[in-house]
């Protein structure tokens, strides 16, 4: 079985990976700002396999990602071990590292 600490170090790259890919699609929309309100951005669940997209507005998505450890996911797609749902919208849910929280 698994240690936790490492679950949580793999599922902490993997959500920083998915996050650097969607920082890439909100560069690539930014001069198209004024035309697009909503973005389609990859999940950014610990599942490396994953390839679920939410659509989300492009304010909610700089909102968000300001707070320190904060992820966006796919509903169902949380791992309430290593994570605490912090919001939840239509469809998918805002999840902090409990790490973060430890240290906030």
């Amino acid at each position: 079985m698994e240690a936790k600490s490492e679950r949580a170090e793999r599922a902490a790259q993997n959500e920083l990976l998915f996050r650097a890919v969607n920082e890439q699609i909100l560069q690539m929309t930014e001069r198209f700002r004024a035309q697009l309100s909503d973005i389609d951005i990859v999940c950014e669940c610990a599942v490396a396999s994953c390839v679920g997209t939410i659509r989300i507005t492009a304010e909610e998505f700089v909102r968000i990602r300001r707070e320190t450890g904060t992820f966006f996911v796919l509903a169902g797609h949380e791992d309430t071990d290593v994570e605490d749902v912090v919001g939840r919208r239509n469809g998918y849910v805002v999840v902090r590292k409990q790490a973060v929280a430890a240290d906030a």
